[in-house]
């Protein structure tokens, strides 16, 4: 008779688990929570596409179902809708990981999948040859358990997909529902973290923690802010929690960040902006440093070689390589020698063009040292040589290209100790240019 009973225990708790399985999948949004996600959403992407771009939306949970996956779905229905940048495929069919069905893919969204297997060795090597490639990987909250489906949490099944995620998912103290979490922006010049213009903010969220950590490898975008007292109290012995990052993975990008797990999380502005930038730096769309920022902190260490502190050597500044040149910082708030500027020096390459770009906050003023200029402010394009000085106002995009025979070599400052800058891709202007 036990016996009976706890069979039948049994199957009345699986029903009870699909049922509620099936509540959260079916979950519908509201009229109200539709048009908070429709007036957050950003309308117009920071960089133009190089090209029509389609993504894959992943939603497949073998663990937890999260309420949110309807509402990230939806915001990035919408970011596709309004911005142009892209398109979206959305499934949960594993099948989609066949060489043949990942090809018209230029990147996959793990929208809070969780808990995949993946022990068929064909499709473990489709994902990988598709990100090693070029193509992308956007993670979304859950994802960092895709690779990890057996217990204890933290456990790995396929180590190599976990390294190229940056992390596996080992549990979260912060909880939604108990209190707003502080976070910092590690980057606050990076591109990708332009909606939080320069600054950290509090959120309401699960913040994981994470196992296999590559952070020798990762650029830490977001972490949390343990200066925060009511943060800090929450797990006395944690003192490093990133949450959003970049890695590449061969030619390949990731981008991966923890927020999104509650569902008001897909109407925060600054949220989503900070997700669309991703997915386009995933998508091959919107260049970003990635270099790892351990790499970046050993370069951008505060220890000055004086002992006052005063003087910053030759030897501890940091060099930016791009395709059209370079970028040395020499003093800002980031570095540690200045509170309210920065100064750098930027090298372009003769024929090459820097990305146009704006400053929200800040003042540029540029002094060419030598070589020649097309420098277009707005609409217009000003030709300066060595000797000249041009000031650009704050939120104009603009950008130069060097029109000289030999590279330019300029000093640039801004007005603020935090240089905040927004990119928006155009076409060269070579052919707008008279030499």
């Amino acid at each position: 008779m036990n016996r009976r009973l706890e069979v039948i225990s049994i199957v009345l708790l699986a029903a009870c688990c699909l049922l509620l399985r099936a509540d959260v999948v079916s979950v519908v949004i509201s009229t109200e929570e539709l048009q908070k996600i429709e007036k957050a959403v950003p309308k117009k992407a920071t960089a133009r596409p190089h090209k029509p771009r389609k993504m894959l939306v992943f939603t497949r949970a073998k663990g937890l179902v999260h309420t949110s996956i309807p509402y990230a779905t939806k915001a990035l229905e919408l970011m596709a809708e309004n911005t142009g940048a892209f398109k979206i495929v959305v499934s949960d069919e594993m099948s989609i990981f066949n060489p043949e069905s990942l090809k018209p893919f230029d990147a996959i969204c793990f929208n809070n999948s969780n808990r995949m297997d993946f022990t068929d060795p064909a499709m473990r090597k489709s994902l990988m040859d598709f990100v090693r490639s070029g193509k992308g990987v956007v993670g979304i909250h859950a994802a960092t358990t895709n690779f990890s489906s057996k217990k204890p949490i933290g456990s790995v099944d396929w180590p190599e997909a976990a390294e190229m995620m940056g992390g596996i998912f080992a549990g979260h103290h912060w909880r939604s529902g108990q209190g707003k979490w502080a976070v910092k922006n590690d980057a606050p010049d990076h591109p990708l973290n332009a909606a939080f213009e320069g600054e950290g903010f509090k959120i309401a969220d699960e913040i994981y923690m994470y196992t296999n950590f590559q952070k020798d490898s990762v650029r830490v975008l977001l972490s949390l802010d343990f200066s925060d007292p009511k943060t800090a109290s929450v797990k006395g012995e944690q003192t490093y929690v990133p949450i959003s990052w970049i890695r590449k993975w061969g030619r390949g990008r990731v981008f991966y960040c923890s927020l999104g797990h509650d569902n008001h999380v897909f109407w925060n502005p600054a949220v989503l902006r900070h997700y669309l930038d991703g997915i386009r730096f995933a998508l091959g769309d919107l260049h970003a440093d990635t270099t790892p920022s351990v790499k970046l902190k050993d370069k951008l260490s505060k220890k000055a070689s004086a002992p006052s502190g005063l003087v910053r050597n030759s030897s501890k500044q940091v060099v930016i390589s791009e395709d059209w040149g370079s970028l040395t910082w020499l003093a800002s708030k980031q570095i540690g020698n200045a509170q309210g500027l920065t100064l750098g020096r930027v090298t372009i390459k003769a024929g090459h063009s820097n990305p146009r770009h704006r400053h929200p906050k800040c003042e540029e003023v540029l002094y060419l040292l030598r070589g020649k200029l097309g420098h277009t402010v707005g609409n217009k394009t000003f030709i300066i040589s060595a000797g000249d000085v041009i000031t650009i106002a704050p939120g104009i995009f603009h950008n130069a290209t060097c029109i000289g025979k030999e590279d330019a070599d300029m000093i640039v400052v801004y007005s603020e100790g935090t240089r905040g800058f927004e990119l928006e891709q155009e076409p060269s202007l070579k052919t707008r240019i008279k030499q």
